[in-house]
């Protein structure tokens, strides 16, 4: 008897990104600016350069501005979780690239003085305008060397009726199309 598929459209990503590795790369001349055109999306450059603002307002017009630890370990973070993203995306790594992903803060843009924000990912379509995106559920640490994100992805169609989001708007007279076993209202999910 073949085992039962997990019923939810889901999957994970993860990530690790060895901390010294981000910081030889961007301690190459001229590497931050190319290194953060090349990972960040727009948003996400302003993000780096409001966060950042005073190690690089010290430096002016600088391609070199001294790369701090903790800008370091920022980066590093976002490399690990839009690397997570791209694994864990409904298409696969293969067919999203750095740009499709973007790594926000819900309630701020995660500054150093707003603590209470939480990271997520968001993905966009392919041409963004008037699409509003899917977003992915993400956690980022950092411990001594080393950066981790794990991302967790609706792999489903968004714009389905099984999307949690969205369950109840189906049209009148359809009936919903349940895949996966049949589970009453009163049976414990875990047994």
């Amino acid at each position: 008897m073949k085992p039962l598929p997990f019923p939810l459209p889901l999957r994970i990503g993860t990530d690790i990104v060895h901390t010294p590795r981000i910081s030889r790369l961007l301690n190459r001349a001229d590497y931050l600016t190319r290194f953060t055109r090349r990972i960040l999306d727009p948003q996400e450059q302003a993000d780096f350069t409001t966060r950042f603002k005073e190690t690089l307002a010290l430096h002016g017009t600088s391609t070199n501005p001294p790369i701090t630890a903790d800008m370091t370990r920022w980066l590093a973070g976002r490399f690990a979780a839009k690397e997570a993203a791209r694994k864990a995306a409904p298409e696969g790594a293969a067919e999203i690239g750095w740009k499709d992903v973007v790594v926000r803060a819900q309630g701020g843009i995660g500054n150093k003085e707003d603590k209470s924000s939480i990271p997520e990912i968001v993905y966009w379509p392919e041409g963004r305008s008037g699409n509003p995106g899917s977003v992915g559920r993400l956690s980022i640490s950092h411990d001594g060397e080393y950066a981790f994100a794990t991302v967790l992805a609706w792999t489903g169609d968004v714009h389905s009726h099984s999307h949690p989001q969205l369950k109840g708007k189906e049209e009148k007279g359809k009936e919903k199309k349940h895949k996966g076993p049949k589970m009453e209202d009163n049976e414990d999910p875990g047994k």
